[in-house]
């Protein structure tokens, strides 16, 4: 019973400092995306509901990316502890091997890696679309409408300009209102307002209510130039919505499409070679990314050993150089991907197979020290 009991106390110890570690990293990561989102949500039209459901979504990916961090923090500093207790060496003079000490953080790193191939693959991209989403919806949700004099102003699908405006009457003159309405992608028309004279107010919080005198409209088809709609009216009322009627059919991006969306649209063939370049790539880095706590455990368990009576700076310090060489190699090897497609998908999991084989490395020579 000597080894479980040894098992669950270094496995105590390690969850420990892994929780702690991961509430900095996240609590950083939260903070850095709070303040972005605030900056773009000040600008338009801030709302809480709409901040909060978008750091809601991205709760996910957070995870995803402040886990293998913790991770390697946390083995680094517990078995740093366990190392200056004397505790790794007084069950190594007992006959266990390292394995049997390191068998539950071993598994617990498995774990990890099995949960980030499904977050990185599955739920983060589903997440981050709906976080994108909350956030767009934000700033096309205007609170405080300061329309200014011959500034263009956009609001949802119009752009709304005028010579003259009066704050204070809501009064304007030279008005012009331009909406493009795309299609597959591509603009199939272009509407244009234009008038004299008008007004305009806030109607609650669903759009700006935009009164037009003495004015002409037209339609223009992009496809056949020749199809025009043209028209004059004394006065002319529209609603310009603060929410776009089009935000659902917005183009996503990579990190937006789950992993069997990108493997699907590859097969089904993109015309642009830098854009499937991008889906290849994306597709490659998340399963890279996700042996990243299997691969921490491979380095940092002998590293951490080691640190005897090197304190704890000593293995924060030595986590920072490691995170820094594996995300910089992967970083590097993805930018490499795309510059010279030969050396993918091989230069993607380089830095995973480099670290690892260090780590295996380190394992032989602790081993045959002991």
């Amino acid at each position: 019973m000597a080894v479980p009991i040894a098992r669950l106390y270094i496995l105590k110890i390690f969850a420990k400092f892994l929780g702690l570690s991961l509430f900095v990293f996240c609590s950083l990561l939260v903070m850095l995306n709070f303040v972005g989102i605030i900056n773009q949500g000040v600008l338009a039209g801030f709302s809480f509901y709409f901040l909060a459901k978008s750091l809601l979504y991205l709760l996910p990916n957070i995870v995803g990316m402040a886990l293998p961090l913790a991770f390697l923090l946390a083995i680094l500093l517990s078995l740093g502890q366990l190392s200056q207790d004397g505790e790794i060496l007084a069950l190594r003079a007992g006959g266990f091997s390292f394995f049997e000490i390191f068998s539950f953080v071993f598994y617990s790193s498995l774990l990890a890696s099995l949960l980030l191939v499904w977050v990185n693959n599955w739920l983060g991209p589903e997440a981050f679309k709906r976080s994108t989403d909350y956030t767009i919806s934000m700033l096309n949700r205007v609170t405080k409408i300061e329309l200014k004099p011959r500034t263009f102003q956009q609001i949802s699908e119009w752009t709304l300009y005028a010579d003259k405006v009066n704050a204070l009457s809501g009064e304007m003159r030279g008005v012009k209102l331009l909406r493009r309405v795309d299609k597959g992608g591509d603009t199939a028309f272009v509407n244009k307002i234009n008038a004299a004279t008008g007004r305009y107010g806030k109607v609650g919080e669903s759009g700006l209510e935009i009164a037009l005198s003495d004015g002409q409209l037209s339609q223009t088809d992009c496809k056949d130039p020749e199809k025009i709609l043209y028209g004059r009216f004394a006065s002319y009322k529209t609603l310009l919505p603060f929410f776009s009627a089009s935000a659902a059919a917005r183009k996503l991006n990579q990190r937006e499409i789950s992993t069997p969306g990108l493997l699907a649209r590859l097969r089904a063939g993109i015309p642009d070679p830098q854009v499937e370049a991008k889906y290849r790539i994306e597709a490659a880095s998340r399963f890279a990314l996700a042996l990243a706590p299997l691969i921490f455990f491979l380095v940092g368990a002998p590293l951490g050993v080691a640190l005897d009576k090197r304190g704890r700076s000593a293995g924060f310090g030595l986590s920072l150089l490691i995170i820094f060489f594996y995300y910089g190699l992967t970083i590097s090897g993805m930018v490499l991907s795309r510059k010279y497609p030969g050396l993918f998908p091989w230069v993607i999991f380089a830095p995973a197979l480099l670290t690892g084989a260090a780590g295996l490395a380190l394992w032989r020579r602790k081993l045959y020290a002991k």
